[in-house]
């Protein structure tokens, strides 16, 4: 059932469908993109699991209003908000042995994953850590960039 669910899921074409799922699966409410960039993923996802890395693209600049279910970045808290992604980033390297991976290293180089105060983030996660979610919305780059791990 649940393969069924991820097929699905990764079947949807429109943004509004794909915003949809993230706010049924993981609560969040995602402004509506203009493009969505499927950036990378684990090469053979078995079971519904796997691991994904997505980039959602807007024309006009995101209102913070759209961002209500995110935690605006501080000083505060940028060391637990860049911890989530490269918590992310490492957890894959380790897990599948990529740092050598070429097509995993570009896309990390491509996609900065830096966080600053003023952006915005989400996290959420399931079974012990096992199925996280995270989302970081980059100001400057006017996108937010989703890290889903399922185990």
């Amino acid at each position: 059932m649940l393969l069924l669910f991820i097929s699905l899921y990764r079947l949807s074409t429109t943004p509004e469908e794909i915003t949809a799922h993230y706010k049924e699966r993981w609560g969040v409410e995602l402004p509506v993109p203009n493009e969505i960039i499927n950036v990378w993923s684990t090469k053979y996802p078995a079971r519904g699991d796997g691991e994904w890395v997505t980039e959602l693209l807007y024309d006009s600049k995101v209102n913070h209003e759209q961002l209500h279910d995110f935690i605006k970045v501080t000083e505060g808290n940028l060391i637990e908000a860049n911890r989530l992604v490269s918590h992310f980033i490492s957890r894959g390297q380790n897990m599948y042995k990529i740092q050598q991976d070429e097509e995993f290293k570009i896309t990390i180089e491509a996609y900065s994953t830096k966080v600053e105060p003023g952006d915005f983030y989400f996290q959420q996660s399931e079974n012990g850590q096992s199925d996280t979610f995270t989302a970081i919305y980059q100001q400057t780059e006017n996108r937010i960039l989703l890290f889903e791990w399922h185990q």
